[in-house]
């Protein structure tokens, strides 16, 4: 097994995990728009480290079977209205890409969240050569 840990403190830390995981995805045959949707995915997570989790987190990334998964936690104050957020019906004032947690469950195969007002953890999952 292949892994990686990204201490998320700052945004040369974000180019860092976006390195890793480029490193990684090319060990696994996935097509261009699966790149990019772990690309963004990658993306707005950890850039949710930055803006809402007092900056600090960890990015850890492994290669699993065919497929990428990354594990995103912080210790931040966790998410109040997580069903809103997931359900893309609470904005966003993030300077990601705009799609926030709503948009990483949908553009990866597998999405677990787990918040409390002592953080959040986040798992998402890409299988290779899925549909």
């Amino acid at each position: 097994m292949t892994y990686q840990k990204v201490n998320i403190s700052s945004e040369d830390d974000i180019y860092f995990a976006l390195s890793t995981v480029r490193h990684f995805m090319k060990r696994l045959p996935f097509s261009e728009s699966d790149q990019q949707r772990i690309y963004v995915s990658v993306s707005e997570l950890t850039r949710n480290i930055l803006d809402h989790a007092c900056g600090k987190g960890l990015f850890y990334c492994e290669l699993i079977n065919q497929g990428i998964r990354f594990t995103v936690t912080d210790e931040g104050p966790g998410i109040p209205n997580i069903d809103e957020v997931l359900n893309g019906k609470k904005g966003s004032s993030s300077r990601g890409l705009g799609l926030g947690l709503s948009g990483v469950k949908r553009l990866m195969d597998e999405f677990q969240i787990e918040t409390s007002t002592r953080g959040t953890k986040i798992v998402a999952t890409k299988w290779a050569g899925k549909n």
